[in-house]
């Protein structure tokens, strides 16, 4: 069996030297997947902060969309281990079954605890958004014919919500910051596993999470901006302006990162930048992830909606291409396009 994503760090028993992993498609869209939970459970947490009864929407979108996406993500961690019945061995000591499980110098070890912590944390917003009257969109509609669900909802749901917003502002604000702190952590710390590889052009990009995260960010405001105008919200609209200022940021601090790695990688950046992988790095990731989605911003943002959702869409694309172009590029040929 190949090295999978949750056996990076093992070593070949005869030469001693760390086994380089084999990934493919499982984990370049568990890296963008994520990244973009991660990110969305983040600026939830900021536009809460801020207390604008404007965002409210955003907030709630926030909250729907983050604990399905790291659902996913554990599904495809569990198919890339190849034996998805010892994921738990991540946690618990298996000789001393239920002790915990961590080691704070390994990345997978400490990843694993990271996926659970937002996993517990959007799970539990993700509850709090069922909680709220239903909506006029198609899924609360389709969620408020179902009478066992409304009768649950107003039963249980309702009142530990209740229950909980009368507790003190100090505790809200608490719970606030470790939904930021747990959000930021799952879209960085993918970055910062490909550090721990053995792979060279992996190993010495050392601001792989920074780019990760600001990835992570921007490719979350780019989302929230498409399904608010796709619901019915101007380009003008107060909440749709402050995501994409939010995203304006998160895109020109990824480009700087972007350009400060591969400067400090030198040639051995050379797979990313170069070849047939070069043409969709400049092209895919610079060009339509960054630069498009730059311009638009500076130049049309007022100009209406399909200007906010063409900018959105290329942030999105750009931010799958950059997964795909940083996994795939430095294992060519030895791991196929497609290997899954």
């Amino acid at each position: 069996m190949h090295p999978s994503l949750l056996q990076v760090l093992a070593v070949n028993p005869q030469s001693g030297v760390a086994l380089p992993p084999r990934w493919g498609w499982y984990v370049i869209l568990y890296f963008f997947l994520g990244g973009l939970a991660g990110g969305l459970l983040a600026i939830a947490a900021g536009l809460e902060t801020a207390g604008d009864d404007q965002d409210r929407e955003a907030v709630r979108l926030a909250h729907r969309l983050a604990f399905p996406l790291v659902v996913l993500c554990g599904g495809l961690l569990t198919l890339d281990l190849g034996q998805p019945l010892r994921f738990w061995h991540m946690l618990i000591k298996s000789n001393r079954f239920p002790e915990p499980l961590l080691k704070p110098w390994s990345p997978i070890s400490v990843g694993s605890w990271i996926v659970l912590a937002f996993s517990l944390v959007a799970f539990i917003e993700f509850l709090g958004t069922l909680a709220d009257p239903p909506a006029s969109n198609v899924g609360d509609g389709l969620l408020r014919q179902w009478s066992w669900f409304e009768k649950y909802r107003r039963d249980t749901l309702m009142p530990v919500r209740d229950r909980i917003r009368s507790w003190p502002r100090a505790v809200h604000r608490a719970w606030t910051g470790l939904a930021a702190l747990t959000g930021l952590a799952l879209a960085g710390y993918t970055g910062v596993l490909v550090t721990g590889t053995s792979r060279v052009a992996w190993h010495n990009a050392r601001l792989m999470g920074a780019l990760f995260l600001l990835s992570g960010a921007s490719t979350a405001y780019a989302l929230l901006m498409l399904l608010l105008v796709r619901r019915g919200r101007a380009a003008t609209d107060t909440t749709v302006r402050k995501l994409g200022d939010g995203d304006l940021w998160a895109v020109m601090f990824e480009l700087l990162v972007l350009v400060v790695l591969m400067v400090s990688l030198g040639s051995l950046g050379r797979p990313f930048w170069s070849g047939g992988f070069g043409v969709v790095f400049w092209l895919g990731v610079v060009g339509i992830g960054l630069l498009v989605p730059l311009a638009r911003h500076w130049i049309s943002l007022g100009a209406g909606g399909h200007s906010v959702t063409r900018a959105a869409r290329c942030v999105l694309i750009g931010g799958l291409l950059l997964r795909f172009v940083i996994v795939m590029s430095p294992q060519f040929p030895r791991v196929s396009l497609w290997h899954l």
